[in-house]
């Protein structure tokens, strides 16, 4: 087992050694079971850092990130996010990180109601917080994805996809986090609409003053938006170190094949401006 890892006063989220199994009880014509989707992970990311988390399908990615929002508990170790250990805190100890904590999902259509017009949806967290000024901060956000006031009456099923991702991600930053947590938030979309996502999370990093750690399948995304980055392989981090390092010099024979299997978005991005060229 690992030293333990203590927290900095610079740290927003760090997992201490944890392990999550998931057990399927014996029935009848079916033997016990036992899957463990994360196993001894010890990971720190500072705060105000964009850190990536990257792996194939079944690498452990989803179940980590519910872990982070305390969406699900571990079986073994600790998550502690901004200075407080979550591990074990009841719900209502778990009021304060739902407020520093917001996430952006993969499907957007999927994550807003469609019975909602979307000023409704983008205020909904601050009205469950109990702010003030919700009107004008819905529409300072809406602003800062590239939405003007005329999306506020207008329901989601009437947006593109990227759109609606934007939508998502005003929502997400309406409250002020301190963490923004995007799990495959790009991967539903085209070419274009991904890159210009990316670029607005971006921006968006550094002008809302959040950590954002970001999770892909795709490690050319995660170049694009993360300045740290961990690979997962079958629920164990086999490579960290900043994106720069990783991609000149990838130290897991893992981290090289998915380097070489995956198409860059730069390549992508290129292709779809040649084919829209007159």
């Amino acid at each position: 087992m690992s030293s333990p890892v203590v927290p900095a006063p610079g740290d927003a989220v760090v997992l201490d050694d944890v392990s999550r199994v998931f057990r399927r009880r014996a029935a009848p014509f079916r033997a016990p079971s036992e899957t463990r989707a994360l196993d001894h992970v010890s990971l720190t990311v500072p705060r105000r850092s964009r850190f990536g988390i990257v792996g194939e399908s079944g690498s452990g990615k989803t179940t980590l990130v519910r872990l982070v929002a305390a969406l699900d508990r571990p079986t073994d170790g600790t998550v502690t996010v901004d200075g407080t250990d979550i591990t074990a805190l009841p719900e209502s100890g778990l009021r304060p990180l739902r407020r520093r904590l917001q996430l952006v999902f993969q499907d957007p259509m999927g994550s807003l109601d469609p019975r909602m017009r979307i000023g409704d949806i983008v205020a909904e967290p601050l009205h469950a917080q109990g702010a003030s000024g919700v009107d004008g901060r819905v529409r300072e956000v809406l602003a800062e994805v590239g939405l003007d006031d005329g999306v506020l009456r207008r329901y989601p099923h009437q947006f593109s996809g990227g759109q609606r991702q934007r939508i998502s991600i005003a929502r997400a930053i309406a409250p002020r986090p301190s963490i923004l947590l995007a799990d495959e938030a790009v991967s539903a979309l085209d070419v274009s609409s991904r890159g210009q996502v990316l670029e607005l999370l971006d921006r968006l990093a550094a002008t809302e003053d959040f950590t954002l750690i970001f999770v892909s399948h795709d490690l050319s995304v995660i170049r694009r938006v993360c300045d740290r980055v961990a690979v997962l392989r079958q629920g164990q981090v086999v490579e960290t170190g900043t994106t720069a390092q990783v991609y000149a010099d990838p130290q897991h024979p893992y981290t090289r094949e998915l380097l070489a299997a995956v198409p860059t978005l730069d390549r992508g991005l290129a292709a779809a401006r040649r084919r829209h060229q007159p």
